[in-house]
Protein backbone atom coordinates (compact mmCIF):
# COMPACT_ATOMS: atom_id res chain seq x y z
CA UNK A 1 0.00 0.00 0.00
CA UNK A 2 2.69 2.54 0.95
CA UNK A 3 4.65 1.73 -2.79
CA UNK A 4 1.22 2.61 -4.18
CA UNK A 5 0.95 5.91 -2.53
CA UNK A 6 4.32 6.87 -3.22
CA UNK A 7 3.82 5.98 -6.93
CA UNK A 8 0.60 7.99 -7.40
CA UNK A 9 1.49 10.75 -4.60
CA UNK A 10 1.09 13.43 -7.45
CA UNK A 11 -2.13 12.58 -8.38
CA UNK A 12 -3.26 12.62 -5.12
CA UNK A 13 -1.89 15.95 -3.87
CA UNK A 14 -3.91 17.58 -7.26
CA UNK A 15 -7.02 15.78 -6.20
CA UNK A 16 -7.04 17.00 -2.64
CA UNK A 17 -6.10 20.48 -3.59
CA UNK A 18 -9.45 20.44 -6.26
CA UNK A 19 -11.18 19.04 -3.63
CA UNK A 20 -10.56 21.66 -1.57
CA UNK A 21 -11.30 24.47 -3.47
CA UNK A 22 -14.67 22.57 -4.67
CA UNK A 23 -15.50 22.02 -1.24
CA UNK A 24 -14.87 25.58 -0.40
CA UNK A 25 -17.09 26.64 -3.02
CA UNK A 26 -19.83 24.22 -1.74
CA UNK A 27 -19.25 25.91 1.36
CA UNK A 28 -19.35 29.23 0.07
CA UNK A 29 -22.89 27.95 -2.21
CA UNK A 30 -24.49 26.80 1.40
CA UNK A 31 -24.40 29.30 3.57
CA UNK A 32 -28.09 30.75 2.46
CA UNK A 33 -29.01 27.14 2.13
CA UNK A 34 -31.82 25.72 4.91
CA UNK A 35 -31.94 22.59 3.31
CA UNK A 36 -28.66 21.57 3.78
CA UNK A 37 -27.70 19.91 7.44
CA UNK A 38 -24.66 19.07 9.25
CA UNK A 39 -25.26 14.97 8.24
CA UNK A 40 -24.84 15.37 4.33
CA UNK A 41 -21.50 17.98 4.90
CA UNK A 42 -19.76 15.37 6.77
CA UNK A 43 -20.84 12.62 4.76
CA UNK A 44 -19.69 14.28 1.51
CA UNK A 45 -16.19 15.52 3.85
CA UNK A 46 -15.05 12.07 4.95
CA UNK A 47 -16.25 10.66 1.04
CA UNK A 48 -13.63 12.97 -0.04
CA UNK A 49 -10.80 12.33 2.41
CA UNK A 50 -11.13 8.44 2.06
CA UNK A 51 -11.76 8.45 -2.42
CA UNK A 52 -8.35 8.90 -3.06
CA UNK A 53 -7.96 5.25 -2.47
CA UNK A 54 -9.66 4.14 -5.19
CA UNK A 55 -6.85 6.11 -7.45
CA UNK A 56 -4.51 3.45 -5.58
CA UNK A 57 -5.95 0.83 -7.79
CA UNK A 58 -7.18 2.55 -10.69
CA UNK A 59 -6.82 6.03 -12.25
CA UNK A 60 -8.76 5.02 -15.76
CA UNK A 61 -12.09 5.14 -14.05
CA UNK A 62 -11.32 7.19 -10.95
CA UNK A 63 -13.59 10.03 -12.40
CA UNK A 64 -15.95 7.67 -13.33
CA UNK A 65 -16.10 6.42 -9.97
CA UNK A 66 -16.05 9.63 -8.17
CA UNK A 67 -19.02 10.82 -10.25
CA UNK A 68 -21.06 7.65 -9.97
CA UNK A 69 -20.44 7.46 -5.54
CA UNK A 70 -20.95 11.41 -5.63
CA UNK A 71 -24.19 11.28 -7.37
CA UNK A 72 -25.53 8.16 -5.31
CA UNK A 73 -24.87 9.08 -2.21
CA UNK A 74 -26.51 12.91 -2.53
CA UNK A 75 -29.23 11.51 -4.33
CA UNK A 76 -29.62 9.04 -2.06
CA UNK A 77 -29.55 11.48 0.90
CA UNK A 78 -31.83 14.00 -0.89
CA UNK A 79 -34.69 11.66 -2.04
CA UNK A 80 -35.25 10.05 1.77
CA UNK A 81 -34.55 13.21 3.74
CA UNK A 82 -36.05 16.24 1.58
CA UNK A 83 -39.21 14.44 0.24
CA UNK A 84 -41.96 16.41 0.59
CA UNK A 85 -43.66 12.94 1.79
CA UNK A 86 -42.11 10.10 3.44
CA UNK A 87 -40.73 7.81 1.58
CA UNK A 88 -39.01 4.40 1.94
CA UNK A 89 -36.27 3.30 1.78
CA UNK A 90 -36.14 1.04 -1.28
CA UNK A 91 -38.22 4.44 -3.15
CA UNK A 92 -35.31 6.34 -2.33
CA UNK A 93 -33.00 4.37 -4.16
CA UNK A 94 -35.25 3.80 -6.89
CA UNK A 95 -35.44 7.70 -7.30
CA UNK A 96 -31.62 7.78 -7.21
CA UNK A 97 -31.02 5.33 -10.09
CA UNK A 98 -33.75 7.79 -12.18
CA UNK A 99 -31.00 10.51 -11.75
CA UNK A 100 -28.72 7.98 -14.13
CA UNK A 101 -31.25 8.20 -16.80
CA UNK A 102 -31.14 11.86 -16.83
CA UNK A 103 -34.69 12.16 -14.81
CA UNK A 104 -35.17 14.06 -11.92
CA UNK A 105 -38.79 12.89 -9.86
CA UNK A 106 -40.65 15.68 -8.88
CA UNK A 107 -41.03 14.62 -4.91
CA UNK A 108 -40.23 17.89 -3.31
CA UNK A 109 -43.56 19.60 -3.65
CA UNK A 110 -46.76 18.53 -2.49
CA UNK A 111 -48.46 18.49 -5.71
CA UNK A 112 -45.78 17.02 -7.67
CA UNK A 113 -44.82 20.25 -9.68
CA UNK A 114 -41.49 20.46 -11.00
CA UNK A 115 -39.16 23.02 -9.20
CA UNK A 116 -38.00 26.36 -10.67
CA UNK A 117 -34.82 25.77 -8.50
CA UNK A 118 -33.49 22.58 -6.48
CA UNK A 119 -32.09 22.61 -3.22
CA UNK A 120 -28.05 22.60 -3.74
CA UNK A 121 -27.78 18.79 -2.54
CA UNK A 122 -30.33 17.71 -5.18
CA UNK A 123 -28.60 19.86 -7.50
CA UNK A 124 -25.40 18.22 -7.05
CA UNK A 125 -27.29 15.15 -7.32
CA UNK A 126 -28.40 15.60 -10.59
CA UNK A 127 -25.53 17.13 -12.00
CA UNK A 128 -22.87 14.49 -11.32
CA UNK A 129 -25.33 11.68 -12.49
CA UNK A 130 -25.86 13.62 -15.94
CA UNK A 131 -21.76 14.24 -16.36
CA UNK A 132 -21.79 10.46 -15.09
CA UNK A 133 -23.97 9.19 -17.98
CA UNK A 134 -22.63 11.48 -20.66
CA UNK A 135 -19.53 10.97 -20.19
CA UNK A 136 -20.29 7.31 -20.45
CA UNK A 137 -21.71 7.30 -23.48
CA UNK A 138 -18.79 9.94 -24.84
CA UNK A 139 -16.39 7.38 -23.40
CA UNK A 140 -18.28 4.22 -25.13
CA UNK A 141 -18.79 5.89 -28.38
CA UNK A 142 -14.82 6.98 -28.07
CA UNK A 143 -14.18 3.49 -28.25
CA UNK A 144 -16.12 2.00 -30.61
CA UNK A 145 -14.86 4.49 -32.89
CA UNK A 146 -11.15 5.18 -31.06
CA UNK A 147 -9.46 2.37 -33.99
CA UNK A 148 -11.02 4.50 -36.83
CA UNK A 149 -10.58 8.02 -35.22
CA UNK A 150 -7.08 7.47 -34.61
CA UNK A 151 -6.91 6.00 -38.32
CA UNK A 152 -7.93 9.18 -39.85
CA UNK A 153 -5.54 11.42 -37.50
CA UNK A 154 -2.69 9.30 -38.73
CA UNK A 155 -3.68 9.55 -42.22
CA UNK A 156 -3.71 13.80 -42.02
CA UNK A 157 -1.27 14.23 -39.93
CA UNK A 158 1.10 11.30 -40.08
CA UNK A 159 4.63 10.85 -37.91
CA UNK A 160 3.35 7.21 -37.39
CA UNK A 161 5.18 3.74 -37.68
CA UNK A 162 3.64 1.55 -39.86
CA UNK A 163 5.07 -2.71 -39.22
CA UNK A 164 4.35 -5.00 -41.71
CA UNK A 165 4.32 -8.96 -40.38
CA UNK A 166 2.52 -10.22 -37.35
CA UNK A 167 5.09 -12.32 -35.06
CA UNK A 168 6.74 -12.18 -31.37
CA UNK A 169 9.33 -9.95 -33.16
CA UNK A 170 6.87 -7.65 -34.45
CA UNK A 171 5.09 -7.42 -31.42
CA UNK A 172 8.06 -7.00 -28.92
CA UNK A 173 9.20 -3.98 -30.97
CA UNK A 174 5.74 -2.78 -31.08
CA UNK A 175 5.50 -2.90 -27.48
CA UNK A 176 8.91 -1.12 -27.30
CA UNK A 177 6.94 1.72 -29.26
CA UNK A 178 4.24 2.10 -27.36
CA UNK A 179 5.90 2.46 -24.02
CA UNK A 180 7.09 5.78 -25.46
CA UNK A 181 3.53 6.52 -26.60
CA UNK A 182 4.55 6.23 -30.30
CA UNK A 183 2.05 6.23 -32.90
CA UNK A 184 1.81 2.25 -34.79
CA UNK A 185 0.11 0.63 -37.08
CA UNK A 186 0.34 -3.21 -37.60
CA UNK A 187 -0.54 -4.58 -40.79
CA UNK A 188 -0.03 -8.33 -41.30
CA UNK A 189 -2.06 -11.11 -43.19
CA UNK A 190 -3.39 -13.17 -40.21
CA UNK A 191 -3.31 -12.30 -36.64
CA UNK A 192 -5.56 -13.75 -33.85
CA UNK A 193 -8.30 -12.65 -32.15
CA UNK A 194 -6.62 -12.30 -28.66
CA UNK A 195 -3.62 -10.68 -30.35
CA UNK A 196 -6.04 -8.03 -31.77
CA UNK A 197 -7.63 -7.58 -28.82
CA UNK A 198 -4.12 -7.44 -27.03
CA UNK A 199 -3.02 -4.36 -29.72
CA UNK A 200 -5.94 -2.27 -30.24
CA UNK A 201 -6.08 -2.03 -26.00
CA UNK A 202 -2.24 -0.33 -26.22
CA UNK A 203 -3.77 2.08 -28.98
CA UNK A 204 -1.99 -0.07 -32.13
CA UNK A 205 -4.31 0.05 -34.99
CA UNK A 206 -4.15 -3.25 -36.48
CA UNK A 207 -5.14 -3.66 -40.54
CA UNK A 208 -5.54 -6.79 -42.65
CA UNK A 209 -3.34 -6.81 -45.89
CA UNK A 210 -4.37 -9.24 -48.60
CA UNK A 211 -2.14 -9.99 -51.79
CA UNK A 212 -2.12 -7.44 -54.44
CA UNK A 213 -3.73 -4.98 -52.50
CA UNK A 214 -2.75 -1.68 -53.08
CA UNK A 215 -5.15 -0.13 -50.95
CA UNK A 216 -3.64 -1.12 -47.64
CA UNK A 217 -0.77 1.72 -48.19
CA UNK A 218 -3.44 4.29 -48.28
CA UNK A 219 -5.54 3.47 -45.77
CA UNK A 220 -2.40 3.13 -43.21
CA UNK A 221 -1.16 6.80 -44.70
CA UNK A 222 2.16 5.58 -45.61
CA UNK A 223 3.09 8.46 -47.48
CA UNK A 224 3.29 10.68 -44.16
CA UNK A 225 4.55 8.03 -41.70
CA UNK A 226 8.06 8.37 -40.92
CA UNK A 227 9.16 4.40 -41.04
CA UNK A 228 7.84 1.36 -42.23
CA UNK A 229 9.68 -1.54 -40.82
CA UNK A 230 9.20 -5.09 -42.83
CA UNK A 231 9.19 -7.95 -40.43
CA UNK A 232 7.77 -10.76 -42.01
CA UNK A 233 9.49 -14.18 -41.29
CA UNK A 234 10.12 -15.08 -44.20
CA UNK A 235 13.05 -13.13 -46.32
CA UNK A 236 10.71 -13.36 -49.38
CA UNK A 237 7.93 -11.56 -48.15
CA UNK A 238 9.71 -8.43 -47.24
CA UNK A 239 11.62 -7.95 -50.66
CA UNK A 240 8.15 -8.40 -51.88
CA UNK A 241 6.69 -6.11 -49.54
CA UNK A 242 9.36 -3.65 -50.73
CA UNK A 243 8.49 -3.83 -54.35
CA UNK A 244 5.42 -3.55 -53.27
CA UNK A 245 5.74 -0.15 -51.57
CA UNK A 246 7.99 1.14 -54.42
CA UNK A 247 5.46 0.72 -57.03
CA UNK A 248 2.75 1.70 -55.26
CA UNK A 249 4.79 5.40 -54.80
CA UNK A 250 5.89 5.53 -58.90
CA UNK A 251 2.23 4.77 -60.06
CA UNK A 252 1.59 7.65 -57.53
CA UNK A 253 4.85 9.45 -59.13
CA UNK A 254 5.26 10.52 -55.35
CA UNK A 255 8.82 11.01 -53.45
CA UNK A 256 8.80 10.79 -49.85
CA UNK A 257 11.92 12.10 -48.38
CA UNK A 258 11.00 12.18 -45.01
CA UNK A 259 9.99 8.26 -44.83
CA UNK A 260 12.64 5.37 -44.32
CA UNK A 261 11.63 1.72 -45.19
CA UNK A 262 13.67 -0.45 -43.31
CA UNK A 263 13.84 -3.97 -44.82
CA UNK A 264 14.91 -7.09 -42.40
CA UNK A 265 16.46 -9.59 -44.09
CA UNK A 266 18.54 -12.39 -42.55
CA UNK A 267 19.49 -14.84 -45.31
CA UNK A 268 22.82 -13.62 -47.58
CA UNK A 269 21.38 -14.81 -50.51
CA UNK A 270 18.64 -12.09 -49.31
CA UNK A 271 20.62 -9.71 -48.83
CA UNK A 272 22.47 -10.36 -52.15
CA UNK A 273 19.44 -10.16 -54.12
CA UNK A 274 18.62 -7.05 -52.66
CA UNK A 275 21.84 -4.79 -53.28
CA UNK A 276 21.32 -6.54 -57.09
CA UNK A 277 17.71 -4.64 -56.84
CA UNK A 278 19.62 -1.48 -55.48
CA UNK A 279 22.31 -1.85 -57.83
CA UNK A 280 19.71 -1.45 -60.61
CA UNK A 281 17.58 1.08 -59.20
CA UNK A 282 18.59 4.81 -59.61
CA UNK A 283 19.23 6.98 -56.80
CA UNK A 284 17.28 9.73 -57.74
CA UNK A 285 14.37 8.04 -58.72
CA UNK A 286 14.26 6.44 -55.49
CA UNK A 287 10.72 7.50 -53.65
CA UNK A 288 12.12 6.82 -49.90
CA UNK A 289 14.76 5.82 -47.96
CA UNK A 290 15.85 2.43 -47.53
CA UNK A 291 17.23 0.83 -44.72
CA UNK A 292 18.46 -2.57 -44.60
CA UNK A 293 18.35 -4.30 -41.08
CA UNK A 294 19.37 -7.89 -39.59
CA UNK A 295 17.88 -8.94 -36.32
CA UNK A 296 20.19 -11.47 -35.93
CA UNK A 297 23.37 -9.15 -36.82
CA UNK A 298 22.07 -6.73 -34.26
CA UNK A 299 21.24 -9.41 -31.26
CA UNK A 300 25.30 -10.42 -31.98
CA UNK A 301 26.64 -6.93 -31.46
CA UNK A 302 24.47 -6.28 -28.40
CA UNK A 303 26.12 -9.56 -26.77
CA UNK A 304 29.75 -8.63 -28.03
CA UNK A 305 29.66 -5.33 -26.70
CA UNK A 306 28.66 -6.22 -23.06
CA UNK A 307 31.16 -9.65 -23.27
CA UNK A 308 33.89 -8.76 -26.02
CA UNK A 309 35.83 -12.03 -27.08
CA UNK A 310 38.45 -9.53 -28.23
CA UNK A 311 40.38 -6.71 -26.43
CA UNK A 312 43.30 -4.17 -27.66
CA UNK A 313 45.23 -5.75 -24.43
CA UNK A 314 44.55 -9.27 -25.44
CA UNK A 315 47.49 -11.94 -25.71
CA UNK A 316 47.74 -15.42 -25.48
CA UNK A 317 46.10 -18.47 -27.34
CA UNK A 318 43.96 -17.85 -29.74
CA UNK A 319 40.09 -18.02 -29.13
CA UNK A 320 38.32 -21.20 -29.79
CA UNK A 321 34.73 -20.97 -29.78
CA UNK A 322 32.21 -23.83 -29.11
CA UNK A 323 28.61 -23.22 -30.71
CA UNK A 324 26.08 -25.31 -29.66
CA UNK A 325 22.87 -24.78 -32.02
CA UNK A 326 24.36 -23.37 -35.60
CA UNK A 327 21.14 -22.06 -36.68
CA UNK A 328 20.96 -18.24 -38.25
CA UNK A 329 21.92 -16.78 -34.28
CA UNK A 330 24.95 -19.51 -33.98
CA UNK A 331 25.99 -18.82 -37.74
CA UNK A 332 26.05 -14.74 -36.69
CA UNK A 333 28.19 -15.57 -33.74
CA UNK A 334 30.81 -17.09 -35.97
CA UNK A 335 30.61 -14.44 -38.43
CA UNK A 336 31.20 -11.84 -35.58
CA UNK A 337 33.83 -13.30 -34.17
CA UNK A 338 35.94 -13.47 -37.81
CA UNK A 339 35.46 -9.78 -38.17
CA UNK A 340 36.61 -9.02 -34.27
CA UNK A 341 39.53 -11.22 -35.07
CA UNK A 342 40.62 -9.03 -38.49
CA UNK A 343 39.62 -5.43 -36.45
CA UNK A 344 42.01 -6.36 -33.77
CA UNK A 345 44.39 -7.81 -35.50
CA UNK A 346 44.18 -10.88 -34.12
CA UNK A 347 44.66 -14.56 -34.91
CA UNK A 348 41.46 -16.32 -36.68
CA UNK A 349 39.56 -17.83 -34.14
CA UNK A 350 38.92 -21.67 -33.64
CA UNK A 351 35.33 -22.41 -34.31
CA UNK A 352 33.21 -25.48 -33.59
CA UNK A 353 29.93 -25.71 -34.40
CA UNK A 354 27.70 -28.76 -33.37
CA UNK A 355 23.71 -29.10 -34.41
CA UNK A 356 21.85 -32.20 -34.83
CA UNK A 357 20.20 -30.70 -38.42
CA UNK A 358 24.35 -29.94 -39.55
CA UNK A 359 23.96 -31.45 -43.17
CA UNK A 360 21.46 -29.03 -44.11
CA UNK A 361 22.89 -26.81 -42.11
CA UNK A 362 26.72 -27.00 -43.60
CA UNK A 363 25.22 -26.95 -46.88
CA UNK A 364 23.76 -23.34 -46.29
CA UNK A 365 26.63 -22.10 -44.84
CA UNK A 366 28.83 -23.29 -47.69
CA UNK A 367 26.69 -21.88 -50.01
CA UNK A 368 26.82 -18.42 -48.18
CA UNK A 369 30.46 -18.27 -46.63
CA UNK A 370 32.33 -20.94 -48.05
CA UNK A 371 35.34 -18.68 -48.38
CA UNK A 372 35.71 -18.41 -44.89
CA UNK A 373 36.17 -21.95 -44.61
CA UNK A 374 39.68 -21.55 -46.46
CA UNK A 375 40.45 -18.73 -43.95
CA UNK A 376 39.83 -19.82 -40.45
CA UNK A 377 39.25 -23.48 -38.40
CA UNK A 378 35.85 -24.20 -38.50
CA UNK A 379 34.35 -27.59 -37.72
CA UNK A 380 31.18 -28.73 -37.88
CA UNK A 381 29.92 -31.47 -36.72
CA UNK A 382 26.51 -33.48 -36.77
CA UNK A 383 25.68 -33.74 -33.43
CA UNK A 384 22.25 -34.19 -30.65
CA UNK A 385 22.93 -32.85 -27.49
CA UNK A 386 19.86 -34.82 -26.32
CA UNK A 387 21.17 -37.94 -26.88
CA UNK A 388 25.09 -37.56 -26.63
CA UNK A 389 26.91 -36.20 -23.40
CA UNK A 390 28.45 -33.09 -25.19
CA UNK A 391 31.54 -32.77 -22.92
CA UNK A 392 32.81 -35.46 -25.34
CA UNK A 393 33.56 -33.06 -28.07
CA UNK A 394 34.87 -30.19 -25.65
CA UNK A 395 37.43 -33.65 -24.14
CA UNK A 396 38.24 -34.28 -28.07
CA UNK A 397 39.49 -30.63 -29.28
CA UNK A 398 43.32 -30.39 -29.67
CA UNK A 399 43.17 -26.71 -29.17
CA UNK A 400 41.48 -25.55 -25.55
CA UNK A 401 37.81 -24.20 -25.54
CA UNK A 402 37.78 -20.93 -24.25
CA UNK A 403 34.52 -19.85 -25.47
CA UNK A 404 30.99 -21.58 -25.05
CA UNK A 405 27.64 -20.80 -27.08
CA UNK A 406 24.53 -22.47 -26.51
CA UNK A 407 22.21 -21.19 -29.26
CA UNK A 408 19.52 -23.95 -29.01
CA UNK A 409 15.55 -23.41 -30.40
CA UNK A 410 14.39 -24.46 -27.23
CA UNK A 411 15.17 -22.90 -23.54
CA UNK A 412 14.74 -25.75 -21.79
CA UNK A 413 17.49 -27.41 -23.99
CA UNK A 414 19.72 -24.44 -23.17
CA UNK A 415 19.29 -24.27 -19.76
CA UNK A 416 19.85 -27.87 -19.26
CA UNK A 417 23.00 -27.98 -21.64
CA UNK A 418 24.50 -24.69 -19.53
CA UNK A 419 23.71 -26.54 -16.34
CA UNK A 420 25.74 -29.68 -17.88
CA UNK A 421 28.38 -27.39 -18.56
CA UNK A 422 28.73 -25.14 -16.40
CA UNK A 423 29.43 -27.66 -13.38
CA UNK A 424 32.15 -29.69 -15.51
CA UNK A 425 33.71 -26.47 -16.98
CA UNK A 426 33.22 -23.31 -14.36
CA UNK A 427 36.26 -21.74 -15.33
CA UNK A 428 35.03 -21.70 -19.58
CA UNK A 429 32.44 -18.91 -20.03
CA UNK A 430 29.07 -20.22 -20.93
CA UNK A 431 26.18 -17.87 -22.42
CA UNK A 432 22.83 -19.45 -23.13
CA UNK A 433 19.84 -17.36 -24.42
CA UNK A 434 16.84 -17.28 -21.99
CA UNK A 435 13.72 -15.28 -21.93
CA UNK A 436 13.15 -12.93 -18.98
CA UNK A 437 11.35 -14.00 -16.47
CA UNK A 438 11.84 -17.21 -16.97
CA UNK A 439 12.81 -20.63 -14.98
CA UNK A 440 16.41 -20.14 -16.44
CA UNK A 441 16.53 -16.43 -15.25
CA UNK A 442 16.14 -16.97 -11.98
CA UNK A 443 18.42 -20.21 -12.12
CA UNK A 444 20.94 -18.19 -13.76
CA UNK A 445 20.96 -15.15 -11.23
CA UNK A 446 21.19 -17.60 -8.30
CA UNK A 447 24.37 -19.14 -9.79
CA UNK A 448 26.32 -16.49 -11.34
CA UNK A 449 27.05 -15.02 -8.59
CA UNK A 450 29.41 -18.23 -7.45
CA UNK A 451 32.26 -19.55 -9.38
CA UNK A 452 30.41 -20.59 -12.53
CA UNK A 453 30.77 -18.30 -15.69
CA UNK A 454 27.38 -18.64 -16.93
CA UNK A 455 25.91 -15.21 -18.74
CA UNK A 456 22.56 -14.76 -20.51
CA UNK A 457 23.27 -13.65 -24.43
CA UNK A 458 19.99 -11.74 -23.63
CA UNK A 459 16.78 -12.00 -25.50
CA UNK A 460 15.81 -10.00 -29.05
CA UNK A 461 13.45 -8.30 -26.98
CA UNK A 462 16.55 -5.72 -25.77
CA UNK A 463 17.69 -4.91 -29.73
CA UNK A 464 13.30 -4.40 -30.92
CA UNK A 465 14.38 -0.95 -30.05
CA UNK A 466 13.28 2.35 -31.57
CA UNK A 467 17.24 3.03 -30.69
CA UNK A 468 18.31 0.36 -32.47
CA UNK A 469 16.27 0.02 -35.34
CA UNK A 470 15.31 3.26 -36.14
CA UNK A 471 18.37 5.06 -35.85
Amino acid sequence: MIERIIRHKKQIVHYYIGAGIVFFLFGWAAKNETFIDPVIVTILAVYIVVFPVVILFTRKYAVHLFLFLLAFITGLYSFYYYSAEAHSIWNALYFTFQLYILEVPDVFTPDGAGLLQYPLIVEIARWSAALYTISTLFIAMYRMLEMSILLFFYQIVGGHTIVFGYNENSVAFIDSLRQKKKPVILIANQIPTEAVDYLEGIKVIVLYHHDNEESIYTKSGIARAEHVVLLHEKDIDNLNELMDIRYYFKKLSKKVPGLTVHVHLQDRTSRKLFLDLEDSTQADTEPFHVKLINLYELFVDALFKRHPIYTTKQKGAPVHLLIIGFGPLGQHIALKAINQSKRFGKESPFITAVDKAMPQVQQQWERDYGQLTEQVSISLHSFDVTLEPIETVIHNQSQPITHIYVCLHEDHLDLWAGIELSSQFPNIPIFLEFSKGSIAEKWIDSEVSGTRLLYSIGTFQSILTEETLLE
